[in-house]
């Protein structure tokens, strides 16, 4: 059984701040524990498994489970996608910024070392998820 490790990091719901401080207060992201990333990452192999079953794909046949994260799950394989990704977060205290990478450098940093990221250990052919740990540090 071929196992392979990937990190993952939830997507922001919301995120506080005290822009008089520059401070981030306060990060909630999608999904907040190891039990969630296991149910949103099965789901999301769902989908592929029936898109294979009906023989049909929406954009192209995920190749690797890092497709599946892409495309169906709602998590970043890096800490990086996650502030870059473009869906509108709730952000209080900075009027005019509804995305994480509008704000300015000093809280975008803050804000990608306060995600919580998951280790995810999984059997790359089959795509079952054997482990998964978070990676507070």
């Amino acid at each position: 059984m071929p196992t392979e490790i990937m990190n993952v990091f939830p997507m922001i719901h919301s995120i506080t701040i005290d822009k008089e401080n520059d401070l981030v207060t306060e990060l909630v992201q999608d999904i907040n524990d190891a039990e969630g990333v296991r149910a949103n990452l099965l789901e999301s192999i769902a989908t592929v498994r029936m898109y294979e079953r009906i023989n049909f794909y929406p954009l192209k046949k995920p190749e690797f489970i890092e497709d599946v994260m892409g495309s169906f799950a709602q998590m970043g394989l890096s800490r990086q996608i996650t502030i870059a990704d473009n869906t509108y977060h709730e952000i209080n205290g900075y009027l005019g910024c509804t995305r994480v990478w509008e704000l300015p450098l000093t809280l975008r940093d803050q804000v990608e070392k306060a995600l919580v990221g998951y280790e995810v250990e999984y059997d790359s052919e089959t795509w079952e998820i054997l482990n998964i740990t978070d990676t507070k540090e």
